[in-house]
């Protein structure tokens, strides 16, 4: 859900309250309380602090306003070839600036020395981060669109597997959260919806129905794999 539509806080936090809420508690303070510590500091973790809700909204404005103004704008307008994993790129930026999806993308490059790694990352974390250039995981999106710089996996990623010492590694992201599921691959739960979801192409669980699998090919970055969930409000 896009911050933009919500006046204040408060408006979001009670967008977290359910009908049972109310129907049990039929007390809005108390909702309210509830709502803060189940989904903030307590079990779950995904309530934003007002500090949080008040910078990524005012980088969604600064995102949708006419090109040029504060020298933002999206970096899929840097595109200038025809390279089809940069277009699906580009095509996904909007969408996930008004977090209308939440994209994890599969990407399997060759490093420096040759040797094969690979990695799950989250799309809408990677673009929004790469707007700090002291961020740890800065990317040069605009080097990528562009064809100057070559995205690579990273350790930073959702989910990074080295395939020569045969090694793991994974880290929650701002949208999704890695559930230790070891039969499933690779499973995660989105933040905003809790909706879990489940990456492996082998496995036909029910959470592979959560998001929908696109593979394209590109002469530099091979075939690269988009899993793109549609973010649903909390009912």
């Amino acid at each position: 859900m896009s911050l933009i539509n919500f006046h204040t806080y408060q408006d979001y936090v009670d967008s977290f309250i359910t009908l049972n809420d109310k129907r049990y508690l039929g007390n809005q303070k108390v909702e309210r309380k509830l709502i803060q510590y189940a989904c903030g500091k307590g079990c779950l973790g995904n309530l934003l602090t007002r500090q949080q809700f008040h910078q990524r909204k005012a980088m969604e404005f600064l995102l949708l306003r006419p090109r040029g103004l504060c020298g933002l704008q999206f970096f899929g307008d840097f595109l200038n070839h025809d390279d089809e994993v940069l277009k699906q790129f580009a095509i996904r930026e909007k969408k996930l600036v008004q977090n209308q999806i939440s994209t994890i993308v599969y990407l399997l490059m060759r490093s420096k020395k040759g040797l094969e790694v690979s990695s799950f990352f989250d799309l809408e974390q990677s673009l929004r981060e790469s707007r700090c250039q002291s961020s740890q995981s800065y990317v040069d999106w605009r080097g990528v669109f562009e064809g100057r710089v070559k995205l690579m996996p990273s350790r930073h990623h959702l989910s990074y597997f080295d395939w020569k010492q045969n090694k793991v590694f994974s880290n929650n992201t701002d949208n999704f959260h890695v559930v230790d599921k070891r039969n499933h691959s690779l499973l995660v739960r989105h933040v905003g919806d809790h909706k879990m979801i489940c990456v492996n192409g082998s496995c036909d669980c029910v959470f592979t129905k959560n998001v929908n699998r696109e593979t394209f090919f590109s002469p530099t970055y091979g075939y690269v794999i988009f899993f793109d969930h549609i973010i649903k409000r909390i009912n």
